[in-house]
């Protein structure tokens, strides 16, 4: 196993696997806000590769989902009413994941909107441009490639030394596995960080869930434009109709507040987030 500089990678390599599956960690970097390049964040990303395909998820939101599971199972075992999520916090930016399905590498992004759940599937390979140029990951012997994808260029660095061709993301169809891949931006990067035998229950454990709606990229971006004009719909409809939710709702003074002020508040909140978070990885997909 190679060597990994991260106290986080231990904790996720300390279960060894008697399969022949794969498992390769990624730190991703990336910038959020394009007004604000200065300000780049990190978070561990996890390959999970398998004889049919591969799975690519945020290791912190694999860690609080299973913890948020444990404890459903826990208060569903003593029929419990009450389910203690205080002291569970998901500190991932990540929620998206992609998984492939060999050998024709179908690729399905499971994403959402307005926290509604769904999933656009592609054949498309990616076409790269194979050049001399090699360097030093991990180890490894990688070589030099680029790329136009998502409305971005892209230089991804690959070892025929691993012979799986896959990649972190949607990023694949290289004689080899990618170390390696960034924008000419620097505002996306993903960068070997370790690698291990995985063990093929643990890593089947979440890859079943929130399945989505399939829609097509297309319906995506009108889905996305509708959320932009109006991120607080959602909530506008709970609290209306026959099926009404009945929520109520006090500020840090003690006041109670109106239905109107927590709508208010909810989407003044949701496009103070939306100003910062508008440097997407996939900029196509969010015209």
């Amino acid at each position: 196993m190679k060597k990994i500089p991260l106290i986080l990678v231990l904790t996720l390599f300390s279960v060894m696997s008697y399969s022949q599956s794969q498992r390769i960690l990624y730190e991703y970097t990336f910038k959020l806000d394009s007004t604000d390049r200065g300000n780049a964040e990190k978070e561990m990303m996890v390959l999970d590769i398998g004889k049919d395909g591969s799975h690519f998820y945020s290791y912190q939101k694999f860690v609080y989902d299973s913890l948020v599971a444990a404890e459903l199972k826990k208060s569903a075992a003593t029929m419990s009413t009450h389910i203690d999520l205080s002291k569970m916090r998901n500190t991932s930016k990540i929620g998206s994941r992609v998984t492939k399905k060999y050998p024709g590498f179908e690729t399905i992004l499971h994403t959402s909107v307005g926290g509604e759940p769904f999933t656009i599937a592609e054949q498309r390979k990616m076409q790269w441009n194979i050049l001399p140029e090699t360097k030093n990951i991990g180890g490894f012997k990688a070589q030099k490639a680029t790329t136009e994808f998502g409305g971005r260029k892209w230089t991804g660095w690959f070892t025929d030394e691993i012979q799986i061709q896959d990649g972190p993301y949607k990023f694949s169809s290289l004689p080899g596995l990618i170390l390696e891949v960034g924008d000419e931006k620097g505002d996306h990067v993903f960068r070997f960080a370790g690698s291990s035998k995985r063990s093929t229950a643990a890593a089947s454990e979440n890859e079943d869930q929130e399945k989505g709606i399939p829609i097509t990229e297309e319906k995506f971006r009108q889905l996305w434009n509708e959320y932009l004009r109006d991120p607080a719909k959602k909530l506008r409809q709970m609290f209306s109709g026959s099926d009404a939710v009945l929520l109520s709702v006090t500020d840090a003074s003690g006041k109670q507040l109106s239905q109107a002020e927590i709508i208010r508040g909810r989407e003044q909140m949701l496009r103070e987030k939306l100003k910062k978070t508008n440097n997407f990885l996939e900029l196509t997909l969010y015209r």
